[in-house]
């Protein structure tokens, strides 16, 4: 996967998602430049963080996405207004009848955004940590099929395998926009290292699965991600965002 630089000019096409990868890690005039690109509560969000870290890595996560949003609708980034739905996903309050549709995700220093024109989507990147304890973590919020899977695995792909299955899941629940009012055991995804990316069933409604598709993305030998978008006849395309200072 190629994470090229964006053109001068941007154009979104119906049937891709564009997706940005974005690093995270700040210095202090990047902090306050994107500090002020923020709305009133995004900045008391982020006055709320424990750890500066957290709070920088916030600031800059949101300030990216008001700057990549304004290039495909030519307006100010501290312009845009959002509006959040009762689970949380964000969405477009102003101008009102806008298209865009996106989504963003951040771990570690690396942040994701999928953005696409009249296309929910959901994307999620995860930080994979070894010392995270993935078997019990799987034994509570994952299907039987999928324990099943991971404990095929030898200790050292054991991993990229849960990792694999939980950004899928995160990326499904949030092109729908149901977060966490479906436990995670009630989506079946594919989680084998090298084996495609898939929504095998969801149990409330089998329906859905054909409604969503979802591709993984390879965005570092540390991180997992994927993104999900409504319907079947779309693509990928990746840029690699350029930070203001």
């Amino acid at each position: 996967m190629e994470w090229r630089s964006s053109p001068p000019t941007l154009t979104l096409p119906m049937d891709e998602v564009q997706i940005w990868r974005a690093n995270l890690q700040a210095n202090p005039d990047a902090i306050e430049t994107y500090c002020w690109l923020l709305s009133p509560d995004e900045q008391e969000r982020a006055n709320r963080f424990h750890f500066q870290k957290d709070r920088n890595r916030y600031v800059m996560a949101r300030g990216i996405l008001r700057v990549i949003l304004s290039r495909y609708l030519h307006r100010l980034p501290q312009d845009l207004q959002f509006r959040y739905s009762p689970t949380g996903k964000p969405s477009l309050a102003h101008p009102s009848d806008s298209p865009l549709c996106f989504n963003l995700s951040h771990s570690g220093q690396l942040a994701l955004y999928a953005v696409a024109w009249h296309r929910e989507v959901g994307i999620d990147v995860e930080h994979i940590r070894l010392e995270r304890d993935c078997e019990h973590i799987a034994e509570r919020f994952f299907a039987a099929s999928e324990q099943a899977d991971l404990n095929q695995l030898s200790p050292k792909l054991r991993h990229q395998g849960f990792f694999n299955g939980w950004t899928r899941k995160e990326a499904f629940l949030k092109a729908t926009g149901q977060g966490l009012t479906i436990p995670l055991d009630q989506i079946v995804v594919s989680l084998l290292p090298k084996e495609p990316a898939q929504i095998l069933h969801t149990v409330w409604n089998p329906a859905e699965v054909t409604r969503w598709s979802i591709q993984a993305l390879e965005v570092g030998n540390e991180y997992a991600a994927a993104v999900v978008a409504a319907g079947q006849d779309w693509q990928i395309v990746t840029w690699q965002f350029k930070r203001l200072c």
